[in-house]
């Protein structure tokens, strides 16, 4: 189920939001492809729906992984964490580097 996960230095937090900002979100995919890697998924299959769903599967997607990158710590996704969906990839991101690479976030 979960892979390898090779550090690269958009892993960083500030690194990865100022690629999305400054991407106009494009950097979305990408990012997306290595998380659906991560987790198992078929990264193809998960870019392309978020395309023609207009970006209803990334909702679905965001909830997914935030509760599986939890998951990889060992806790519960908290009910609360809903309130901060808009910031679910740099959640999923800070649990990827906190299970992979301690230290580093």
């Amino acid at each position: 189920m979960i892979r390898n996960h090779k550090y690269m230095p958009e892993d960083n937090l500030i690194v990865l939001l100022l690629l999305m900002v400054l991407t106009g979100f494009l950097y979305y995919f990408w990012w997306l492809i290595r998380v659906s890697r991560l987790f198992g998924d078929d990264p193809v299959s998960n870019v392309l729906l978020v395309i023609f769903t207009c970006g209803i599967w990334s909702i679905y997607l965001g909830f997914k992984y935030m509760q599986k990158s939890e998951e990889l710590n060992n806790r519960d996704m908290k009910w609360f964490v809903v309130l901060f969906f808009p910031l679910s990839m740099l959640i999923i991101q800070n649990n990827i580097n906190e299970k992979f690479h301690p230290g580093r976030s």
